[in-house]
């Protein structure tokens, strides 16, 4: 009688078990674990796989994105250096700093404080694993860039939301009842981001105008144009004036 596979005996990759340490260290990058915490964090169970983690804190190690505190205890190495760069959002989550070097630093959401497109913000440059990209953490918004985006109101009793029409904000836009300016469900609104609290899950709004039908039908193939990219209100204004009245 043939015997079933064993619980938790399922080949991993090394390059996946490899994803998967950085991103332990990088949930923590203050304190230091020792072999099987990684292993346990990671959900190494097998003796292979738990053998696969130690030789990946070695070569870490080495290459210097770990440090090695005491003997079989490592810690990310957060020895990078700051600089200053232009946020870039994107709704999948893989957001990039550009450097005014012109370097590109990936930036997990989870350590970008919340920066919006365009803001320019200061990074902290992880220390670089050898073959990978360069990625960091927002650790201060220099200069928050004013945010504008067109899309359709979903009012419900007490709040809305607009459902953005773009592709860099993964979010909708929470809109409190006292900011919606008569817009309705189904409506176009330009909404104007106001902040973005630490613990929110989405960034609160103000609607600056309701869209009529006949200006949405001339005005969505300019909004489209990836050449007039609309970042602040007053741009907003100007453009959307010039375009109906040429």
């Amino acid at each position: 009688m043939k015997q079933g596979k064993r619980k938790g005996s399922k080949r991993i990759k090394k390059e996946d078990m490899l994803a998967s340490v950085v991103e332990f260290f990088n949930q923590d990058r203050k304190r230091a674990f020792n072999y099987k915490q990684v292993a346990h964090g990671v959900g190494a169970t097998t003796t292979p796989q738990k053998q696969m983690v130690f030789q990946l804190l070695e070569s870490m190690a080495e290459q210097n994105f770990l440090i090695e505190v005491s003997p079989g205890k490592y810690k990310a190495n957060s020895r990078g250096t700051e600089v200053i760069g232009r946020f870039e959002r994107r709704v999948n989550g893989k957001n990039h700093v550009i450097t005014d070097d012109n370097e590109s630093i990936f930036i997990a959401e989870r350590n970008a404080m919340h920066a919006m497109d365009g803001d320019r913000v200061r990074v902290l440059d992880y220390a670089k694993r050898r073959g990978h990209d360069a990625e960091g953490e927002v650790v201060e918004i220099v200069e928050k860039t004013p945010q504008i985006f067109v899309g359709t109101l979903e009012v419900q009793k007490h709040f809305a939301f607009l459902l953005t029409d773009n592709k860099v904000l993964a979010n909708d836009i929470f809109i409190p009842k006292t900011a919606l300016k008569g817009g309705k469900t189904g409506d176009k609104a330009v909404v104007r981001i106001t902040e973005w609290p630490d613990r929110a899950r989405n960034p609160y709004g103000e609607v600056v105008d309701i869209l009529p039908e006949k200006t949405i039908l001339k005005y969505m193939p300019y909004w489209r144009n990836s050449d007039c990219r609309i970042v602040t209100p007053k741009q907003w204004k100007k453009r959307l004036i010039r375009f109906l009245t040429r």
